[in-house]
C-alpha cells in the first residue's frame, strides 16, 4: 500500500510528522523527534526555522509490523572528578588545551552501539574553564563529545551538581549537549527549549523526563547541592523537593501533568529519571519508593533512577488503581568517576554499578516491556593503586579475560559479588522478568 505522508506545520503551533498530531506543551514545550535511518534522532521544536517549513514527502510503506521491539540502555552517574580529567590532557603545558575521553568507554562502546536509544546522566557542568572536580565539578567539552561517539543518545542533566557553576553553568551544559546533537532531558538553556521530549525509536514514541531532588532551601528559594537558585534559574531545571511537604506535593502535580502532556502529544511508553536517594545505601529509601508508587499509578512505564553513588534493588510495581506495571531501576551506580574502596565506607561498591538494558515490545499496537536486564561494570583505575587512567569494563567478560581489559580477576570477582548481593532479589516478576546479562 502507498501512503502519500504530508508533513505540514499549522500556524496553530501544532506539529506534523507523518499521521500523527504531537503539541507543544504550554511552559515547557515539546520538541517532536524523528528517528532517523541510524537510529539517531533529529530534533523539531517550536519556534525554529523548521516550523515555518512546509514540506512535502512520499513514502512506500507495507502494513506496520505485528511486532517492534526496541532496546532502551540506561547509564548511571559520569562524574568527572579531577583526575578523571586530568587524564584526558592530551597536551600538558600547550595552549590550547586538547582534552579527549573516547578511552572511558573503549570497553563497553559496542554494549552501547547495540542499542537502539542509550541514556546517561551526566552529572556536573561544562561550564568552560577553569576545570574542576568535586565539590563543584566542571569539565571540558570533550567529554559531551566522547559520550556522542561511544552511542550515548540521551544526556540526562538534571541532579543535584547542575548548578556548581551557577546559572551561566547551567545555561552553557545544556547548550554544550544540544549542539552535539543530544537530546537534553532534564533542563533546558532558555524558557522556550523543551527539558521533556517525545522520541520515534524505530516506530515506539517514548516520551522522556528527567527530575532532580533538591536541597532543602527556603519557602521562597529553591536549592541545588546547598547553592540558592536564583528565580530564573527556577523554569530551566526539572526538579523537586522532598525536604518540605507543600512543595513537594505541589512538585508532583506538576511532575503528573508532565506525564499526561506527554501522552496527549503521542507518547506511548513514558521513561523517567529520578537523581535521588540516600548516598551509598544499597537499599532504595522510603520516600523513593513512595515517589514511584505514584509514578506507578500516573502511568509511567519505566523509572531510571541515580545519585546514591551505588547500586540499589530492581522493582516491577503493580498499580492498585489501574494494575499498571512499572520497572524500577532505582540506583544504577557510579558508571565513570574516581570513587574507591575506601569511599565514605562503601567499601568496593561505589565503584560498582550496572548497565540497565530494557527491552520494548510492541505488538497489537500496544507497548510493553518484555525483559529487563542489568550488566555488571566496573570502573578500572590503570595502572592499579594510585592509578590515573580510568575506564570501564564490562564485569562478566572481563572475569573470563582480565587482561584484555587491563584489569585482573580478583577485583572483578569482588565486583560481581558486590553486585550479585545487592540485586540477589530483583528477579521482576511474570509480565516483566528482570536477568542478568553478559554483555
Amino acid at each position: 500500500m502507498v501512503w502519500i505522508l504530508i508533513v505540514l506545520v499549522s500556524l496553530t503551533g501544532l506539529i506534523y510528522v507523518g499521521k500523527y498530531v504531537l503539541p507543544g506543551s504550554g511552559n515547557h514545550p515539546t520538541p517532536t523527534t524523528v528517528s532517523t535511518s541510524d537510529n539517531s534522532t533529529s530534533q523539531v521544536e517550536p519556534g525554529s526555522s523548521s516550523e515555518t517549513t512546509v514540506a512535502a514527502t512520499t513514502q512506500t510503506s507495507v502494513d506496520e509490523p505485528e511486532e517492534i521491539r526496541v532496546t532502551l540502555i540506561g547509564l548511571g552517574d559520569i562524574i568527572m572528578h579531577k583526575s578523571v580529567i586530568n587524564w584526558g590532557l592530551k597536551n600538558p603545558g600547550q595552549e590550547p588545551a586538547v582534552y579527549n575521553y573516547d578511552h572511558l568507554f573503549e570497553y563497553i562502546h559496542a554494549i552501547i552501539e547495540d542499542a537502539d536509544l542509550t541514556m546517561a546522566n551526566f552529572e556536573g557542568t561544562t561550564a568552560g574553564p577553569p576545570y574542576q572536580g568535586y565539590p563543584n565539578f566542571c569539565a571540558p567539552d570533550a567529554i559531551a563529545d566522547a559520550m556522542k561517539t561511544a552511542g550515548i543518545d540521551v544526556a540526562w542533566t538534571a541532579n543535584n551538581h547542575s548548578f556548581d557553576r551557577g546559572l551561566e553553568g547551567l545555561v552553557r551544559t545544556a547548550k554544550v549537549f544540544r549542539e552535539r546533537g543530544f537530546q537534553v532531558i532534564g533542563t533546558r538553556p532558555d524558557e522556550t527549549s523543551p527539558a521533556d521530549s517525545v522520541v520515534d525509536v524505530k516506530g515506539i514514541r517514548i516520551g522522556l523526563m528527567a527530575y532532580t531532588f533538591e536541597t532543602i532551601g527556603t519557602e521562597t528559594v529553591k536549592s541545588l547541592n546547598g547553592i540558592n537558585m536564583p528565580a530564573a534559574a527556577d523554569p530551566l531545571v526539572d526538579s523537586f523537593n522532598p525536604n518540605r511537604e507543600s512543595a513537594f506535593k505541589a512538585d508532583m502535580a506538576a511532575i503528573l501533568a508532565r506525564v499526561s502532556a506527554l501522552r496527549e502529544q503521542g507518547a506511548e511508553f513514558i521513561c523517567i529519571a529520578l537523581h535521588q536517594g540516600n548516598e551509598y545505601e544499597t537499599r532504595s529509601a522510603s520516600y523513593q519508593r513512595a515517589m514511584a508508587q505514584q509514578l506507578n499509578d500516573a502511568g509511567v512505564d519505566l523509572i531510571f533512577g541515580h545519585h546514591p553513588h551505588v547500586i540499589q534493588e530492581i522493582d516491577v510495581l503493580t498499580s492498585a488503581k489501574t494494575s499498571k506495571k512499572t520497572l524500577v531501576y532505582y540506583s544504577l551506580g557510579n558508571f565513570i568517576h574516581n570513587m574507591d574502596w575506601f569511599t565514605h565506607g562503601s567499601q568496593g561498591k561505589a565503584q560498582d554499578a550496572i548497565i540497565a538494558r530494557v527491552t520494548l515490545l510492541k505488538a497489537d499496537g500496544k507497548v510493553s516491556i518484555e525483559l529487563g536486564e542489568y550488566i555488571p561494570s566496573y570502573v578500572q583505575f590503570y595502572p592499579p593503586g594510585d592509578g590515573l587512567e580510568h575506564f570501564v569494563v564490562p564485569v562478566l567478560p572481563a572475569l573470563d579475560d582480565p587482561d584484555a581489559y587491563r584489569t585482573n580477576s580478583k577485583d572483578i570477582q569482588a565486583s560481581l559479588d558486590r553486585t550479585r548481593e545487592i540485586l540477589r532479589d530483583s528477579t521482576g516478576d511474570a509480565d516483566i522478568p528482570v536477568k542478568e546479562a553478559i554483555r
